[in-house]
């Protein structure tokens, strides 16, 4: 997760590329076959430097000087290691399958949980499992967030970083209109009320939004999950999308677009987005990223806070997470994953978030401490509830966990656009997209 002065978006969420080499250099004592050999009193020889390349999902700016930094600290106390970054400022994704097909991979790069299958599944992934337990404990990690770079009972990376979808509100908004803050776990109804209370119109023209929130599968999946629903089956080989459940919750997020008039229209989006109309001071609440804490909201003209999202039968929302994998082509496999365990472990997620990147710790031993809001904390207003977004990361889900999960998603838009944008109802709208998911899971 990448995104924000030094910070990590969902949407910007960072990315490492490693490529791996073996360190002769000119300039290196150690390649010389003099200096390399025990010397006549019997010196042992010193150890051959290794290079693991990293790669950055991103280009040039804070958050990579940050991480070149950390890895600075990584090669003084192990002078055996050279940690070369490598950014990868656009497609970072199909750059490193593409350097993994052409047999050039990074040895440790950036990997978002919802890519760990499909990559996996192609080979193209080292099995951490063996090393649980020598460099890293798996049990040391947020069970929900180390449940994102499992696949088929193995380990294949390790989570550095987690942002929850949370439930940001204008508090100058609210005090005008003499509304009570939302409440953490509140009812869908409750939130409709709220938003009915901030909605302010100018004759036909809405001139204020109580409510905004985006429409890709991370901001309507928690209220299929609220609503006991799902995507697809616990494991994952067919869809369970076109159910009462999920039926009821799609409902409810279209009528406050399109019934009560509340929210923004999917067409409207398209010109502003939700993330602008509450920046803007247009929209009262939104439901969006954490990360936006950090980045969009930094210099607003309003007072705001945050709360956990709200609930149906059950809490849940969905969370973005940043990791990092070792390249099932490394040469130094031994080298890499102690780097790997070592950045996302204590000392590594100490360096990042200390030094100003926007996201939560993964490790059970942090989550609990003053440096799990430190990136998230406002330069001017100091009584927002940034411990709400530590809760909400509690009863956080990751994306469902499918090889095919990225052609999932994309057809899943396509074919929700229409309903969105109130050309077809939910129930032949989540038809469609149930009978396609099948498809894709059945290699059709």
């Amino acid at each position: 997760m990448k995104k924000f002065g030094l910070t990590l978006t969902a949407a910007l969420l960072i990315a490492l590329t490693s490529a791996c080499s073996s360190g002769k250099t000119p300039d290196n004592p150690a390649s010389s076959g003099a200096a390399s050999s025990p010397s006549a009193k019997g010196e042992a020889a010193p150890a051959e430097t290794v290079e693991l390349t990293f790669g950055f999902n991103g280009g040039d700016g804070p958050t990579y000087d940050l991480y070149k930094s950390i890895f600075k600290e990584y090669e003084n106390t192990h002078p055996n290691v050279k940690i070369t970054p490598q950014a990868i400022a656009k497609d970072f994704t199909s750059t490193i399958m593409t350097r993994i097909a052409g047999g050039n991979a990074p040895d440790v790069f950036w990997m978002s949980n919802q890519d760990v299958p499909s990559f996996a599944d192609r080979n193209a992934l080292l099995d951490l499992t063996p090393y649980d337990g020598k460099y890293f404990k798996s049990g040391d990690f947020l069970d929900n967030v180390m449940a994102g770079y499992k696949w088929k009972d193995k380990i294949y990376g390790l989570p550095g970083d987690a942002a929850p979808i949370v439930l940001f509100y204008n508090k100058e908004m609210f005090d005008q209109a003499k509304v009570e803050y939302p409440k953490a776990g509140m009812s869908w109804d409750e939130l409709l009320q709220k938003a009915k209370a901030l909605t302010v119109r100018n004759g036909d023209q809405i001139v204020q939004y109580g409510y905004a929130q985006d429409l890709s599968w991370n901001f309507w999946a928690p209220f299929v999950w609220q609503n006991n629903g799902d995507i697809l089956s616990p494991d994952g080989t067919k869809s369970v999308i076109h159910s009462p459940e999920a039926l009821e919750a799609f409902t409810f997020i279209r009528s406050l677009m399109n019934e009560h008039k509340v929210a923004p229209t999917a067409s409207s989006m398209q010109t502003t987005p939700s993330y602008q109309l509450f920046q803007q001071g247009k929209a009262a609440m939104y439901f969006g990223g954490a990360w936006v804490a950090s980045t969009i909201l930094r210099d607003t003209a309003f007072e705001w806070d945050v709360v956990a999202p709200p609930a149906g039968k059950t809490k849940a929302t969905s969370i973005a997470l940043g990791g990092f994998a070792v390249s099932k082509s490394t040469k130094h496999a031994e080298e890499a994953v102690k780097f790997l365990a070592w950045l996302a472990g204590e000392e590594g997620q100490k360096l990042k978030f200390n030094g100003g990147f926007a996201g939560l710790p993964t490790l059970k031993s942090l989550i609990g401490t003053p440096l799990a809001t430190k990136g998230f904390e406002h330069p001017t207003y100091k009584n927002i509830h940034l411990q709400e977004i530590v809760d909400a990361t509690q009863y956080a889900r990751v994306a469902p966990s499918s090889a095919d999960w990225t052609q999932i998603n994309t057809e899943m838009t396509k074919l929700l656009q229409l309903y969105w944008n109130g050309e077809q109802e939910a129930e032949p709208a989540l038809a469609s997209v149930d009978k396609k998911i099948n498809e894709i899971l059945a290699g059709k």
